[in-house]
């Protein structure tokens, strides 16, 4: 004698990741959510970056994946970047400090775009209408192309402060993200033994 137990995978499945799949998405929709109000009320952000912001849930054997997407300076702009040499600032500037010591991320190391730096903050000058800055000393406007260079510089030199845009969102609502969890699988499995018993889906054979 024995016993044959048999189960369809492929709707257990389904039945499983109902609740689960929903904790996950309004994890992710929170910390986009968040993430998007804090860029709208900053003054050094851009459309572009609050446009890219989207997340992905994908499911796998055995988990299910979140992926948050957004421009490829989302990173920077959170964590900041310390800048190469603080102290090469000028003697009379008011910024002679590192902005992101404790930021993974540096400039001077020979690792991002060239260029890339001057090419977003002429971008940037321009959507905030920076070209109408005087010099301090002949009272002229200064063309924009050394206002970028300034700006470029500085932040070249004592870094980008980090906003922490995502990651403090990020961090908020991963706190009871697992217990969450925890009480979504409950439910699936609860769910799920219903659903095979109620469809048949459950078989045992006697042999």
């Amino acid at each position: 004698m024995g016993y044959e137990f048999k189960y369809n995978c492929r709707k257990w499945y389904l039945y499983m990741l109902a609740e689960v799949n929903k904790i996950m998405d309004a994890f992710a929709l929170n910390v986009v959510s968040a993430a998007k109000n804090n860029l709208a009320k900053s003054d050094n952000s851009n459309g572009d970056l609050y446009n890219s912001l989207t997340y992905n849930i994908s499911d796998t054997d055995d988990s299910i994946e979140v992926d948050f997407v957004a421009t490829d300076y989302a990173k920077f702009y959170d964590l900041g970047v310390q800048g190469a040499a603080p102290s090469k600032m000028p003697p009379n500037s008011i910024s002679r400090y590192n902005k992101a010591p404790m930021s993974p991320y540096k400039f001077g190391t020979g690792s991002g775009k060239k260029g890339g730096l001057r090419g977003a903050i002429d971008k940037w000058v321009i959507t905030k209408n920076l070209d109408n800055i005087r010099d301090p000393e002949t009272g002229r406007f200064l063309p924009r192309k050394s206002i970028v260079f300034l700006i470029s510089r500085s932040i070249y030199l004592t870094g980008i402060k980090a906003s922490n845009f995502f990651s403090a969102p990020f961090e908020q609502y991963t706190r009871d993200l697992e217990s969450d969890l925890e009480d979504a699988l409950g439910r699936d499995i609860k769910l799920a033994f219903k659903k095979v018993e109620s469809n048949n889906e459950l078989i045992i054979t006697i042999t």
